[in-house]
């Protein structure tokens, strides 16, 4: 009988230990693992921050350009539609320089266009990179909570 308690004690001390052994590197090389994707998410929030500070000094750069563009296009439809009109009753010369001047309002409408897309690309990048930022945020939050929190 001894002997069966006796082995039973160092059976189960011994699993016991083993047990904490185990147990021990698992969580050891749990952190390690977690404090690595930890760093991983903060540099790429750390670029995602940067990436949006470049596109949020674009815009209002962009809001400006765009502005400009408007005034010159308007300014050249105007000036198109009065050689239109010249042009009606004038000559020759007069209806090339309405169609000339009919190309240039065509082009600065054209680049206040492009200056409205830009824009709203802009705007569209700076939307992604917010959401790319607080999904990376929310995921970085999970890792740090301790595991009787999970």
């Amino acid at each position: 009988m001894k002997k069966i308690i006796l082995t039973l004690v160092v059976v189960f001390a011994f699993t016991h230990l083993h047990a904490g052994i185990v147990s021990h590197r698992e969580d050891g090389t749990d952190t390690a693992k977690i404090n690595k994707q930890i760093k991983k998410i903060n540099l790429n929030i750390a670029d995602l921050q940067t990436q949006l500070l470049e596109v949020r000094t674009k815009i209002p750069v962009d809001s400006v350009k765009l502005e400009s563009a408007l005034e010159r296009s308007h300014a050249a439809q105007v000036k198109s539609k009065k050689r239109s009109e010249q042009a009606v009753g004038g000559d020759m010369d007069d209806v090339k320089l309405a169609e000339k001047q009919a190309k240039k309002a065509a082009s600065e409408t054209s680049d206040a266009e492009d200056a409205a897309k830009k824009l709203e690309g802009d705007r569209k990048t700076e939307k992604k990179l917010l959401k790319k930022i607080e999904k990376a945020k929310k995921e970085l939050d999970k890792l740090q909570l301790p595991k009787n929190e999970q």
